[in-house]
């Protein structure tokens, strides 16, 4: 798939796509960047793009245009890199700028493949799940947070394809790359991750390390990716270890007591330490999330299942109430959460 003059563009220039185009460009790929802030965009097209990691900043030429106004031309691969509730809307530039046998690749927080194959076609659509950290600092600037960098690389039907090799040979740039059999399956463990301790760290305001410690709040946590998990289950996908503990250990009827999860947990929380999350970075720069495609995916999911999600169904409920101002954050945001789950754990033993 990559030749050296294979023509790439990045549809979303916020921490992520930045953070690709210049290690990209640091193996001298040319890549061109989409986006809809203004400022933005004239930074990145009179003074390049600034990466800074470890204190040091590097400088990179980049193309960059306005979401709605692209040059007449069209390119071999796409990297979707927007926000999933930015998905639905830069689909049609997607289309327009994706040349006849090229490729979408959604590196993306959400499960948002199945709508770019609606919209392109399932053969020209691929996902990238990873785990890598970035925030933009200015018009033009982007902050490497430094973390695992893994990138899963996948074709929607499994297979191991030349293009799916190439392609994590290409993103080999940004972290260690590899391909997966198994897209969906590790798209619903990064879900679990997403749903779980990442709204929860935004309604308390805490950090990760000190909303893990309270073990009231992990028996939550457990209970939520229980429910995640079989929802993924009941859609017969097998769900990469979340955290490195298979799905029926989550699942196990008393996983809430489970004290190598709570172990894991606490591991997870010193990590991520103060670092702020996807949904806490996107409501303090624009007072709203995507927990409608966190969530709100997995409540619609269980419910066209015919099953319940009702700690997902909270949680989805006090984000946007967050989002319209109607609550605060706190540790007290999380006591109906921590009611509700006590209220079915005492029905489910009964």
């Amino acid at each position: 798939m990559h030749t050296p003059d294979m023509r790439i563009a990045i549809v979303g220039a916020g921490a992520i796509g930045c953070r690709i185009a210049a290690h990209l460009a640091q193996r001298g790929t040319t890549t061109t960047l989409f986006d809809a802030w203004p400022e933005h965009v004239r930074a990145l097209s009179s003074l390049g793009l600034a990466f800074e990691r470890d204190g040091v900043v590097q400088h990179w030429p980049v193309r960059a245009f306005a979401a709605d106004a692209p040059p007449d031309e069209t390119f071999d691969l796409v990297l979707l890199a927007v926000r999933s509730d930015a998905t639905a809307a830069m689909l049609p530039l997607v289309r327009r700028l994706l040349a006849a046998d090229g490729c979408v690749v959604s590196c993306q927080n959400g499960i948002n493949e199945g709508a770019i194959a609606q919209a392109v076609g399932a053969q020209r659509t691929l996902g990238c799940s990873m785990v890598m950290g970035a925030r933009l600092t200015g018009p033009g600037q982007v902050r490497v947070l430094e973390g695992a960098d893994t990138l899963r690389i996948g074709e929607l039907d499994g297979s191991r394809s030349e293009r799916v090799i190439r392609l994590a040979e290409l993103l080999s740039a940004c972290g260690t790359a590899t391909v997966t059999q198994n897209l969906l399956g590790y798209r619903w463990m990064k879900l679990v991750l997403n749903a779980t301790g990442n709204p929860l760290l935004l309604l308390s305001g805490q950090t990760a390390a000190s909303l893990h410690e309270s073990a009231e709040v992990r028996r939550a946590i457990i209970a939520l990716a229980g429910e995640i998990l079989a929802t993924a289950t009941g859609a017969g996908i097998e769900v990469e270890p979340v955290l490195g503990a298979p799905t029926r250990q989550w699942l196990a009827p008393y996983a809430g007591e489970d004290t190598e999860l709570h172990a894991r947990l606490l591991a997870h929380g010193e990590a991520l330490g103060p670092r702020r999350l996807s949904m806490t970075a996107d409501f303090e720069a624009r007072g709203r999330t995507e927990v409608e495609h966190i969530n709100g995916y997995v409540v619609a999911e269980a419910i066209a299942q015919g099953r319940a999600a009702p700690l997902n169904a909270w949680v989805l409920q006090a984000v946007k109430a967050l989002e319209a101002g109607t609550v605060g954050q706190g540790w007290e945001t999380l006591d109906p959460l921590l009611a509700l789950y006590r209220s079915l754990s005492s029905t489910r033993r009964a």
